[in-house]
Order: structure tokens, then sequence, then C-alpha cells
């Protein structure tokens, strides 16, 4: 019987694949800051992360197998240009209007019964990402699908200032979501995972209830269901439909 729902962020409830709305916004608004303010040193100096981070972003997209080293760089140069130091206010207000912004691109196909379920059964749902924990809570609950669990990066602070992004779940999701499962007591047999990409087949593997999202590729819809008999649902009914039989 299902006891729990996981799914991923990126490529699957959101429709970025490296979270690049959050940490773009993010630099975009205190760039435009600078330049409000004339810190043409400031504005220098963020003009120029741009560029080696866009090589990296780049890099990322064309292999994607060694994405979350070169998102680990990304990370490691806007934490020393751009986060570290940054008001918890002021951070606090852009997740706020990240969240607000983003709402149109997440997938509603999977939120809607996500939501449905969650409501009528009290079977909860956890995140699993790489992504910003601070930026997922904020758009789910303002999806009206809050998460009862969201295993993801997350800021540390030291007082009311940003301290740096702690990038340390990468290629580790499945020991993430297994340590999370044992903690409460929970069989693997009785989760649900949804994901979309290579990054998510540890956790595909896992659990007895794996699906693909509707933006994962052919490929790997295909991969994914012959290797671990994945669920690969057409449509909204039929992932509703899914989740209840596995209530059953």
């Amino acid at each position: 019987m299902l006891r729990l729902i996981a799914c991923d962020w990126n490529g699957t409830l959101f429709r970025d694949t490296l979270e690049e709305a959050f940490f773009l916004g993010f630099c975009r608004r205190e760039f435009l800051r600078a330049v409000r303010g004339r810190e043409l040193a400031r504005v220098w100096d963020l003009s120029g992360l741009a560029l080696r981070c866009y090589r990296r972003y780049l890099l990322a997209r064309l292999h994607p197998e060694q994405a979350p080293e070169h998102v680990a760089r990304i990370v490691e140069m806007i934490n020393e240009k751009v986060f570290r130091g940054v008001p918890r206010a002021n951070l606090d207000a852009f997740t706020a209007e990240y969240a607000r912004r983003i709402q149109p691109r997440i997938d509603r196909r999977l939120i809607g019964p996500l939501r449905a379920v969650r409501r009528e059964s009290g079977v909860p749902l956890a995140i699993v990402s790489l992504g910003c924990r601070e930026g997922i809570e904020a758009a789910l609950a303002r999806a009206g699908c809050p998460a009862d669990a969201v295993l993801a990066n997350q800021f540390r602070f030291r007082g009311e200032a940003v301290e740096e992004f702690a990038f340390t779940i990468r290629y580790n999701k499945a020991r993430v979501l297994s340590d999370f499962l044992a903690e409460r007591g929970i069989a693997p047999a009785e989760v649900m995972y949804v994901g979309d990409s290579p990054q998510d087949e540890g956790c595909l593997r896992l659990v007895g209830m794996p699906v693909l999202s509707f933006w994962a590729t052919r490929e790997h819809k295909k991969l994914f269901a012959r290797r671990h008999e994945a669920f690969v649902p057409q449509n909204e009914s039929e992932f509703e439909d899914y989740i209840r039989r596995a209530l059953a």
C-alpha cells in the first residue's frame, strides 16, 4: 500500500532542469541594483561572473551526466560574488516573488492529482532534488500543494545574513531518500517516486512504484520502463488513476 509519494523537482514538477530561474533571477536582481546605484566596479564584476557561469551552464547542458559538477562550480562562484552577506530579508523577498512568477511553469498535470490525493488520503508528499529548498517550498505552497518534506540543497545563514548556498545533494539522491525512509519506518516498496532523468535512476530503482514525468524524454521513458518497469502516464487522468490504484 502506498505510504509516501516522492518527486523530483527540476524537469519533473518544474520545467527548469538546472534551477536557472532561481539563480539567474537573483543574480539579475543584484546586477540591476548595482546599475541603479551606479556601482561601476560591481557591475563589471557581475558581468564577468555572468560570462563564467554561462560557460559552465552550457557545459552542463551539453554533458548532463556531469551537470552536478558544473552546477557545483557555478554555485561556488555565485556564493563568493553574490550570495554571501545578503540579508535574509532580501532573500525572502526575492523567493516570494520567484514563487509567484514561476507558477505557469509548474506541471499542473502532476500537481493536480498530487494535491487531490494528498488532501483526500493524507499520503504525504516529499521532494528530493538538487534544487533550492527555499524556492521549492515557496513555489509549492503558492501552488496549493505544500510538500510535507523537501530534501534539497539550501542556504546556510550566519545571523541574519546568507553564509552560503550549500550544494550537498548531487549524485546521492537515492541515499538521501533511503535515509529519509529509514528514519520514518517506511519500506521502499510502499513508495512512489516520480522523476525524469538519469539523476533519478537510483530513486526509481529503490522504490516499489517508479513513475516517469511528462517532461522526461522519450528515450528516458523507454529506458526506465524497460529497466525498472516504471509507469509512463500519457495524461493527467492516467497518473491520478495510478495513484488511486496504489492506495487501494
